[in-house]
């Protein structure tokens, strides 16, 4: 039999923050426990189990698809095929929507592209407001519906399927007057980046790919607004860090009578472009 400390040594190629997370994760102990019990046994099916996730991440599939949860805002989600892994860079939109809402009362927040529900669930917790979420995709919002019952906000949701606003548009939910907050994390890679980063490939193509400038989606977004003649709102886009400038062009084009700035996130990149109505 071998024991955690073995373990370890024998795969000096996945960091040790990985590798203990994953034994803590088949043991189902904290990995606190894990470093405090390096001799501990463990038992043929353990290490078995522990060696299929290990050669799982070894290919390049994501921890958090491995054990199912990944921390974000200091909640936890969980996390599969379905949707991406929440991003720590996409926390600069939580910290931007918070301070927003101490300035206006918006007559709703919506979540476009909402995915596992990260920053809608964050918003839900740390407003105690209903939010709108919004997926194309019905896999992930069931994602998002059951991660907002882990986390005791599902009173706090709505859950809506369907492309970008065009549900409640259709449906003359949004009048155009309404005060929106729009927080919108949408696919923005192209396929050459998808095709170029092994790291992403395992997480949902239909997540990821946005066109050959990778706004196609933003892109519709906003000709979704403009269309509607909505004239009171704030929309905060998670852009690549490549993309400010040619977001800045769709957004003359599109939206021409807004303000825009761009955020950095704490690697000194631009990450998140805001768009003001006035």
């Amino acid at each position: 039999m071998e024991n955690i400390k073995t373990i370890i040594a024998r795969f000096p190629e996945i960091s040790r923050l990985e590798i203990e997370t994953i034994i803590a994760h088949v043991l189902r102990i904290s990995r606190e426990a894990v470093l405090i019990s390096p001799d501990r046994q463990l038992a043929p099916r353990q290490i078995g189990r522990i060696e299929k996730l290990i050669a799982r991440r070894q290919s390049g599939e994501p921890l958090a698809y491995l054990t199912g949860h990944k921390e974000f805002y200091g909640l936890d989600f969980t996390v599969n095929r379905h949707v991406l892994v929440p991003r720590p860079e996409t926390e600069l939109m939580i910290d931007e929507v918070l301070t927003l809402a101490k300035k206006v009362v918006p007559s709703a927040i919506i979540d476009v592209g909402t995915g596992s529900g990260c920053i809608a669930i964050t918003l839900a917790k740390r407003l105690g407001s209903k939010i709108i979420a919004i997926d194309i995709s019905k896999r992930a919002l069931a994602t998002a519906q059951k991660n907002a019952e882990l986390n005791g906000v599902d009173g706090h949701l709505e859950f809506i399927h369907g492309s970008l606003l065009r549900p409640l548009l259709e449906t003359g939910r949004l009048s155009r007057d309404a005060r929106l907050v729009i927080s919108a994390n949408l696919p923005y890679l192209t396929p050459a980046q998808i095709a170029a980063s092994p790291s992403i490939r395992h997480e949902p193509y239909l997540a990821l790919e946005s066109g050959t400038d990778g706004l196609r989606h933003y892109r519709q977004l906003f000709k979704q607004i403009k269309d509607a003649g909505l004239s009171d709102f704030v929309i905060l886009c998670e852009i690549d860090d490549t993309q400010g400038a040619a977001m800045r062009d769709l957004i003359a084009i599109e939206l021409p009578q807004t303000r825009f700035e761009i955020k950095q996130d704490l690697g000194h990149y631009d990450r998140l472009a805001i768009i003001h109505s006035n």
